[in-house]
């Protein structure tokens, strides 16, 4: 098993195995237990029977890549080359490190001195959807022993930005990625990334994925992370529902323009989600000629 399956299985939330697959509870989904994307078949028994034992409202993966655009994807480096790059961007490169220093962290650092940022890193979205301190605290500090990396970017002593990697024997995926506002014009994120890349893919021959395209939020970060040398492996999105919620994703689809109008609150920011996840979806079916209905 996975280093990082098999912590998970150790350390967190059970893990249900589905379709020769293993699962994990994630905002009441079901979602891939392994931080390396890899496509899955599950029949829909199997799904519903999960989803049952899990306790979860619905399970979401992926069967396939393309080769053209799709509107789901994620992210991945393969290759690495500095001297590739843009000129604009391997000068922004050095200007991060004249002004930071990058460096990896115990989590009790991150603990201890990484809330001012997870904040300020925030304050572009839902206010709702902040963690407390003594949240944020626990879960960096439910991290210790795993196979991770925390990589933190320091201007004049203070954090810039910082990382959390799952770090596996063939690939490395970064989990969070967190930037003070403040800091964005010495350029830390620049030289993070690139210290990521060169010692990830460069010298321990890694591929490097950053996460699934966000459902809701428009972070920009994939685009950015393209000018390095990330690409966007296009897949699709399968879902599947509960019974109960199935009919209640039917039922509000209708209305999904007018309910993105409404007031942004912890709560109306996971229904845009969900709806906004299930016309992700129905895209594929449209795109087989298939019915926009719910799986």
């Amino acid at each position: 098993m996975d280093t990082y399956l098999a912590w998970l299985k150790r350390e967190m939330s059970p893990l249900f195995e589905a379709g020769g697959t293993w699962w994990r509870p994630y905002h009441m989904a079901l979602v891939q237990a392994s931080a390396m994307p890899e496509p899955v078949e599950i029949g829909a028994r199997e799904a519903q029977e999960a989803l049952k034992r899990s306790g979860t409202l619905f399970l979401r993966y992926f069967t396939r890549t393309f080769a053209d655009p799709t509107e789901f994807w994620y992210v991945a480096c393969d290759e690495y080359k500095f001297d590739k790059l843009p000129k604009k961007i391997r000068y922004y490169i050095r200007r991060g490190y004249k002004s930071c220093i990058v460096q990896r962290v115990h989590p009790g650092w991150l603990a201890a001195n990484g809330y001012e940022c997870y904040v300020a890193a925030l304050e572009r979205y839902n206010k709702a959807c902040r963690m407390t301190r003594g949240d944020f605290e626990k879960n960096v500090m439910d991290s210790v022993g795993g196979p991770f990396d925390f990589w933190a970017v320091l201007h004049e002593g203070k954090l810039a930005t910082y990382s959390k990697c799952v770090v596996g024997d063939d690939y490395t995926s970064a989990l969070v990625l967190k930037c003070h506002p403040a800091y964005l014009c010495f350029y830390p994120v620049y030289a993070l990334i690139d210290t990521m890349l060169k010692t990830y893919v460069v010298d321990e021959h890694k591929r490097v994925t950053f996460g699934f395209r966000s459902i809701v939020h428009d972070t920009h970060i994939q685009e950015f992370l393209g000018k390095f040398g990330f690409h966007k492996v296009y897949c699709d999105l399968k879902v599947v529902y509960r019974p109960s919620m199935r009919a209640f994703v039917n039922f509000f689809m209708p209305f999904k323009s007018v309910l993105e109008r409404l007031p942004d609150t912890r709560l109306m920011s996971s229904f845009r989600s969900l709806l906004a996840q299930e016309e992700i979806r129905r895209s594929f079916l449209q795109r087989r000629g298939g019915t926009p209905s719910c799986s």
